[in-house]
């Protein structure tokens, strides 16, 4: 400890200029006193350390060697200068994968990561708006959703949007989904890439697959006939 300190004295000094006798003067020492710490004999005392953590401008954890472990921890808690691809919205929850400080869930290298249906992205509580990289379950939201994966939620106040499956109760908007589309009321649309199983679908209803729904409102797309 005594040599890393006098090492870290020696050069803060040299680094401000000072000769071993400038800094004595500064504190009223001896500069015997000086060199007896830049050579590890002895160490200053405990009253001495915060005037020459002043006098260098630098924290007593830098005179001990300690200040790079110091700084790559408040880096990690409190990174600077981060720039986000959407506008700060505190009503909206993003979820989002990093590598390193780098955002990489929405580019191919992402999808070459990872697998998006691999993470799901579990919340409970009130949630006005929905933005995921990945599948989504989650209870009732007032807003809406939007996942590259599945969506299993309870009722939705906004639209769905899934580049899955979407499982949910009901929907006051439209549902659109990559996969099958099961919900109970829908106020909207629904458009499947799959099959669309819902309760009354006020809007029109468009699937790949399979079509079973109780009454609609509008038109009817599919390999398959509504349920009478």
């Amino acid at each position: 400890m005594n040599e890393t300190l006098g090492n870290n004295i020696m050069r803060l000094r040299k680094e401000n200029n000072l000769t071993q006798e400038q800094l004595a003067g500064s504190l009223g020492i001896t500069y015997q006193a000086v060199s007896k710490w830049e050579t590890g004999v002895s160490s200053p005392d405990i009253a001495t350390l915060p005037l020459l953590a002043d006098l260098f401008g630098v924290s007593i954890d830098t005179l001990f060697g300690r200040a790079s472990e110091s700084l790559a921890t408040a880096a990690v808690q409190e990174p600077q200068g981060l720039v986000l691809p959407w506008p700060d919205d505190e009503n909206m929850l993003h979820v989002v994968l990093f590598a390193g400080h780098k955002l990489i869930g929405a580019d191919e290298k992402g999808e070459r990561l990872y697998s998006r249906k691999q993470i799901e992205f579990q919340y409970e509580g009130p949630a006005l708006n929905i933005w995921s990289d990945f599948s989504v379950s989650c209870g009732a939201v007032q807003g809406s959703v939007t996942a590259s994966g599945d969506v299993k939620c309870d009722a939705v106040y906004g639209d769905v949007q899934a580049g899955g499956d979407v499982n949910c109760d009901d929907v006051a908007g439209n549902v659109s989904a990559g996969g099958d589309a099961n919900c109970d009321d829908v106020a909207g649309n629904v458009s499947a890439g799959g099959d669309a199983n819902c309760d009354n679908v006020e809007g029109s209803v468009s699937a790949g697959g399979d079509v079973d729904c109780g009454s609609i409102g509008g038109t009817v797309k599919a390999a398959c006939r509504k349920r009478q």
